[in-house]
Order: C-alpha cells, then structure tokens, then sequence
C-alpha cells in the first residue's frame, strides 16, 4: 500500500510558494486519493482506445453525410438539367 508523509509534502509545497491552507488542502487530497486506491484510475491504452473509437465513429459519420449531401446533389442536378 502507498503511503504519503503529508508533513513533508506540506513542507515542501509552502517552500514552493504555497500558502499553508492550500498546501494542506492540497496533501489532503492526494492522500485521499492515495487511500482509495487504483482501481479507478484509467490506463493510457485505455484512454488511446477510447480516443481511437470516438474518432472512427466521427470520422464513418461526417464519410455518410458527405455522401448523402452529394446523392442529394446529383438527384438536383439530374432534375434541373433533364
């Protein structure tokens, strides 16, 4: 299990120019976070292929609106023209 010495990352965030209440809200969190754990945390090939997908399903959209708006545009053209 991780563990955090919250005394020296509030040390070390107010030599940093943090004041003291934000420093320690600031250990405070991460700590928390610290006790919960992994198991929420997302992996980067996770979020690769959540990008990926998004992507490709934006991309087969805006390819079948493309392609209606140019069957629309040959359906006027063939009626202006006849």
């Amino acid at each position: 299990m991780a563990t955090l010495d919250t005394h020296k990352a509030v040390t070390e965030l107010q030599e940093a120019g943090a004041s003291e209440p934000l420093a320690r809200a600031t250990v405070n969190v991460v700590e928390e976070g610290v006790a919960r754990g992994t198991e929420n945390l997302v992996t980067e090939d996770a979020l690769h292929s959540a990008l990926y997908r998004s992507l490709l399903t934006f991309g087969l959209g805006m390819l079948a609106m493309n392609v209606a708006i140019a069957g629309t545009a040959l359906v006027i053209a063939q009626w202006v023209f006849s």
